[in-house]
C-alpha cells in the first residue's frame, strides 16, 4: 500500500533493536526471530536478565546456524546492557542524531556534520565510512540533476516490491520527482549500521565504491534518492563476496537489513551485476587509485585515514579473484546456468 511504501522509504537499511525486554519470548518476537524460541526455553535462557551476558558459542551450540541471525542476536543483547555502552561503540539507527563526542575526541568534515571517532578496536573503519558518506552523498546530487534513465527503476525504493514492473504509462517526470537529498550524516550512519552487523574487512567498503562507479560509467545508472541505498547494499555484497569465500550469504544482509526480503535482496545482487557486465575485477592499481582519493578527501577534511594500502599479495590475489568470478559469472550467463553460481539465496 501506499502507506506502507512511505514508511518504507522513511526507515534505514536496518532497524533498532529493543532496549529492554519483559520476556525472552517476547524480545525474540521484536527481533522478527520467534522461531528461536524454543531453542532458547531448551537452553535455560528464560529470564531477559541472561541476555546480556549471551555469546556466539553458546548460540551455536544452541541450534543458530544461521551467521546473520547470530550476529543480530548479539548485537541486540548488547542493547539489554544495565550500563549504555560507550559513544563511539553505540548502534544508532541511519535517522537518529549523531551522539556528541567530546570536544577534544572531534574531527569533522568540511560541513562539520559528521563526528568520527576512530578507537584501537578499529582504526580505520569510521574513517572510510565518513569518506564513502560523502562520495555517495556528491553523486546523489549529481543523480538528481540527471534526466530519468529507464535502467533506474530496477533499484528503485519506490517500487514496491523493488523487483515489481514499473508503471510504463507514468510519465519521465512523474518518475523523477524532486526529493530531499539526505544529509552525509544520514548516509554515514546508514553504511555503520551495516556495518557494525555484517563486519566485513574495510577494504571491502572501497571495492563497493568502485563498484557503484562502476555501474554509473557503464550503464549511466545514477544514486539517487529512492536508489541510492539499494545500490549500496548490491555493491556492498557484491565486494564482500568477491573479497572471501567466507562471506556473509545474502539471507544474511535480509536479517541486517529488513526493509529489504531476501527476493528482493537476489533481485538487486543480479540486476548490478547485470548492469555492469558481470565485470567485478579490481586491479592493483584501480584499488590503490580509489585509496588514495579517499585518503586525499579525508585529509582534506582535516580526518585521519589509517586504513594502510592493501598489500602486493593482497591485491594480487583479490585481482585473480574479481578476473575468476568475472569469467564464471560470464560463462553462466552464456550457459544459462545463473542459479547454479550459489551467489542468490532462495
Amino acid at each position: 500500500t501506499e502507506e506502507s511504501q512511505k514508511d518504507r522509504l522513511g526507515r534505514g537499511m536496518q532497524s533498532s533493536f529493543p532496549s529492554s525486554a519483559e520476556s525472552v519470548e517476547g524480545w525474540l518476537s521484536e527481533l522478527h526471530l520467534s522461531k528461536y524460541a524454543n531453542m532458547f526455553a531448551d537452553a535455560g535462557i528464560t529470564s531477559p536478565s541472561q541476555l546480556p551476558g549471551l555469546e556466539e558459542t553458546a548460540l551455536k551450540q544452541m541450534g543458530v546456524n544461521l551467521a546473520g541471525h547470530r550476529k543480530r542476536l548479539l548485537q541486540a543483547c548488547k542493547e539489554l546492557g544495565n550500563k549504555p555502552p560507550p559513544v563511539e561503540h553505540r548502534w544508532v539507527p541511519s535517522d537518529a542524531p549523531p551522539p556528541k563526542p567530546s570536544e577534544s575526541s572531534r574531527r569533522a568534515n568540511s560541513t562539520s556534520s559528521i563526528y568520527v571517532q576512530s578507537t584501537i578496536t578499529k582504526p580505520d573503519i569510521e574513517e572510510v565510512i565518513f569518506c564513502l558518506a560523502v562520495v555517495i552523498h556528491d553523486r546523489i546530487v549529481q543523480g538528481e540533476s540527471l534526466p530519468y534513465v529507464q535502467e533506474s527503476h530496477y533499484f528503485s525504493e519506490e517500487n514496491n516490491p523493488i523487483y515489481a514492473e514499473p508503471d510504463l504509462s507514468a510519465t519521465n517526470e512523474s518518475k523523477k520527482k524532486k526529493r530531499e537529498v539526505p544529509a552525509e550524516e544520514t548516509i554515514f550512519y546508514t553504511i555503520r549500521s551495516v556495518y557494525e552487523c555484517a563486519r566485513f574487512p574495510a577494504e571491502c567498503l572501497i571495492i563497493s565504491l568502485v563498484y557503484m562507479e562502476r555501474l554509473i560509467a557503464v550503464s549511466s545508472v545514477p544514486l539517487t534518492v529512492s536508489s541510492w541505498r539499494p545500490i549500496l547494499l548490491a555493491a556492498l555484497i557484491v565486494a564482500q563476496k568477491v573479497w572471501d569465500d567466507r562471506s556473509l550469504h545474502n539471507i544474511d544482509f535480509s536479517v541486517f537489513c529488513p526493509m529489504f526480503t531476501l527476493k528482493e535482496i537476489n533481485h538487486l545482487e543480479k540486476k548490478f551485476l547485470e548492469l555492469i557486465g558481470y565485470d567485478v575485477s579490481v586491479n592493483s592499481s584501480l584499488y590503490a587509485s580509489y585509496h588514495f582519493q579517499l585518503r586525499t578527501l579525508c585529509q582534506k577534511s582535516q580526518t585521519g585515514f589509517s586504513l594502510h594500502p592493501m598489500e602486493p599479495s593482497v591485491a594480487a590475489n583479490l585481482e585473480a579473484r574479481g578476473l575468476a568470478y568475472t569469467e564464471e559469472f560470464k560463462q553462466n550467463v552464456a550457459n544459462k546456468t545463473w542459479s547454479s553460481t550459489g551467489w542468490a539465496d532462495g
